[in-house]
């Protein structure tokens, strides 16, 4: 659906779609090379997507079929988003006991840089869209949420590193 998602908006090749994922996408969806082209000849033998011929420098651009806009928007109204998440920064929180308070800081420290660069790149992105168009309008949707989760992220990491800073060291806790 994320392929189908970006070819709507525009006619894409492998290559452009490589670049979303590591750009506005890789925010919220990740994906590798190695597999957008396999999945871009599947949707084409299903008749979800179409080549337009071939362009400069062997660009090969897909654009969406009519049965793909259908099957987007009955993704879109019919299905119930996936909510499973995965967050290895958390699962490692919970962890954290294991080593020293120290190290603990270390890691939610290189968090909270990691988090604040990617908000600024977000915000970048953000700053960037063209809201007098539809597709603009619709990511703008999308960026704000990680925008909002990264500010959640960044606001978990520093009372993180507040709380650990309380724990007592290993050392103290055996002497205890």
């Amino acid at each position: 659906m994320a392929l189908l998602t970006l070819i709507a908006g525009e006619p894409r090749s492998g290559y452009d779609i490589g670049q979303e994922f590591d750009g506005v996408l890789k925010f919220v969806w990740h994906s590798k090379p190695t597999q957008v082209y396999p999945e871009l000849k599947r949707l084409a033998a299903e008749g979800l997507i179409r080549e337009q011929g071939e362009g400069p420098r062997g660009r090969r651009p897909y654009e969406i079929t009519e049965d793909g806009q259908s099957e987007l928007r009955q993704w879109l109204t019919t299905t119930a988003p996936d909510h499973s998440l995965r967050n290895e920064t958390v699962l490692r929180s919970f962890a954290l006991w294991l080593v020293e308070p120290e190290e603990a800081r270390a890691f939610l420290s290189s968090e909270l840089e990691y988090h604040r660069i990617r908000l600024r790149g977000m915000r970048v992105l953000t700053q960037g869209l063209d809201l007098g168009n539809p597709n603009g309008r619709a990511a703008l949707l999308g960026l704000e949420a990680g925008v909002r989760r990264l500010e959640a992220m960044i606001s978990w990491a520093e009372w993180a590193i507040e709380t650990v800073a309380t724990w007592p060291t290993q050392e103290e806790q055996t002497s205890a």
